[in-house]
């Protein structure tokens, strides 16, 4: 369920590129909305899904992406971090 996000495809802001890393799945937390019930059992019924086994994640927890901007690894975000002074973050969970 992975999609990922977008790189720069050079050193500075311009032309961006896919950036097929990522994360996304099942919900522990909440269950599947009606809205996204067909779409959930038709992606989970399609070969192409390539599921790990069951007991891994959860059958009934709604469906949900990770797909960002700029989500890439590529061009890191600067942040100050206490401590750790000025550090480069980046992945999907760095981009809003």
């Amino acid at each position: 369920t992975a999609v990922g996000g977008t790189n720069f495809e050079g050193k500075g802001i311009g032309p961006e590129s896919a950036w097929n890393n990522g994360g996304g799945g099942f919900s522990n937390t909440f269950a599947i909305p009606a809205y996204q019930a067909s779409a959930v059992a038709a992606y989970k019924a399609s070969p192409d899904a390539k599921l790990p086994p069951q007991d891994m994640w959860n059958n009934t927890g709604r469906g949900y992406p990770d797909i960002a901007a700029l989500g890439g690894t590529k061009t890191p975000y600067c942040i100050a971090s206490g401590i750790l002074g000025f550090r480069g973050v980046a992945g999907t969970r760095a981009s809003t």
